[in-house]
């Protein structure tokens, strides 16, 4: 056995030789919790940051394309370029309006209403996973799906007549009287954002045309893959007029992407001080080993062992407490992530967070990023303690109490 490896293991073990030294162990669970909490967080944070973005794609196109008036006339043949552009899975013209929904109980709330085909939207949108009872064969007329919390605060049940009261105005008998029609709600559909739950609704293409006057003046594309999103987004504005706007969901998120990228980032940051603070008690508990065995380490330098073969007994008991330290935490972090992911799935209120239970992600860049940084701080922390026994000097060393 190699001399500095068999010193190593006698240093970091019990005077008895009975296993590790208490010193070894505080060295060793401090980083053992601290890599162990860092995968967790980070699977945690991960996994919102899935959720989120999947109920943001589920709800939202992947890329808008914004028709100015002046070009809204030749909408097929735009439609058609879009469709043709490669990447692109599907695409549908919509569009947008806003209203007060009175119910019959009494009851009124503002909608943001979205009109499109009903073939179309099941293609761009995932909204039909959402839908409560599926009923796409009623959806034309006076058809509409609204949020099932949106619903609910309504007080309105599949099958209820409401009135749409809209913000402009139309001629009567009587004068100007707000434009308003008579709608029955076909479905519900529950995505699990509350933003969209409790203030979105649908109406067929014909029927928006019809309230609000107005012509498509949106296309909404779907990417064949979420991945290549940003460059489908650049080919269409290459294919496309200067005209037209082409925007990603991206683009339309960022404040909140951002957000949620940098929570993931200071809660890493947080807990990567845990890890830290065990490398502290490395470098401390090293110190300690040295001070012990300066005369151990004097008599070794006496008998001519080099200031690298002392050197490397310290790295070796560093990168011993390191590296089972973070092997062990990384098994720990991993156990406890799918604990919470497949069996307690602590449960969140879905109204703030818009997830029902706890999501939980576990990605190989997360984890070898951890393990990356566990290895380098436990081998910083080991540096000052070996450079400190390696330049002891033999005659004060044996001179030490």
């Amino acid at each position: 056995m190699n001399l500095e490896f068999f010193l190593a293991r006698r240093y970091l073990s019990s005077h008895r030789g009975r296993g590790l030294s208490i010193i070894t162990w505080i060295a060793l669970a401090g980083v053992i919790v601290g890599v162990m909490s860092l995968v967790s967080v980070l699977a945690v944070m991960s996994g919102f940051d899935r959720e989120l973005r999947a109920k943001i794609l589920g709800n939202n196109a992947h890329i808008l394309v914004q028709i100015p008036d002046a070009v809204a006339k030749d909408l097929p043949s735009i439609l058609k370029k879009i469709e043709g552009t490669s990447g692109v899975g599907s695409a549908m013209p919509v569009i947008y309006g806003e209203g007060f929904i009175l119910s019959p109980s009494g009851e009124s709330e503002g909608v943001l209403l979205k009109g499109a085909d009903a073939k179309a939207i099941q293609k761009v949108l995932d909204l039909s996973q959402y839908l409560k009872e599926k009923n796409w064969n009623q959806f034309k007329g006076t058809g509409a799906i609204l949020g099932e919390t949106l619903a609910r605060k309504l007080r309105l049940q599949i099958g209820d007549e409401f009135t749409l009261l809209l913000n402009r105005g139309e001629f009567s008998p009587l004068g100007v009287v707000p434009k308003m029609k008579r709608l029955k709600l076909i479905d519900t559909f529950r995505s699990g954002m509350t933003q969209f739950d409790s203030r979105h609704g649908y109406l067929s293409l014909e029927t928006a045309k019809d309230l609000f006057d107005t012509d498509p003046r949106m296309i909404e594309v779907r990417a064949t893959d979420v991945r290549n999103i940003s460059s489908v987004r650049d080919r269409l504005r290459d294919t496309l007029e200067e005209a037209l706007s082409v925007q990603d969901w991206i683009s339309f998120n960022q404040d909140f992407l951002s957000a949620l990228q940098l929570e993931k980032t200071v809660m890493a940051v947080i807990l990567g001080l845990i890890v830290l603070v065990a490398s502290f008690n490395i470098c401390g508990s090293l110190i300690m080993i040295v001070r012990d065995k300066t005369k151990d380490i004097a008599i070794l330098k006496s008998m001519g062992a080099e200031d690298i073969s002392v050197l490397k007994i310290f790295l070796y008991q560093g990168m011993f407490i390191g590296g089972v330290g973070t092997v062990v935490g990384v098994i720990f972090g991993i156990i406890l992530s799918i604990l919470l992911r497949d069996y307690i799935r602590f449960p969140l209120n879905q109204e703030v967070y818009m997830i029902s239970t706890l999501p939980v992600d576990l990605r190989i860049s997360d984890i070898l990023l951890v393990v990356l940084g566990a290895f380098v701080v436990s081998g910083v922390a080991t540096l000052y303690p070996a450079r400190l026994a390696s330049q002891i000097i033999p005659t004060e060393g044996l001179k030490a109490d």
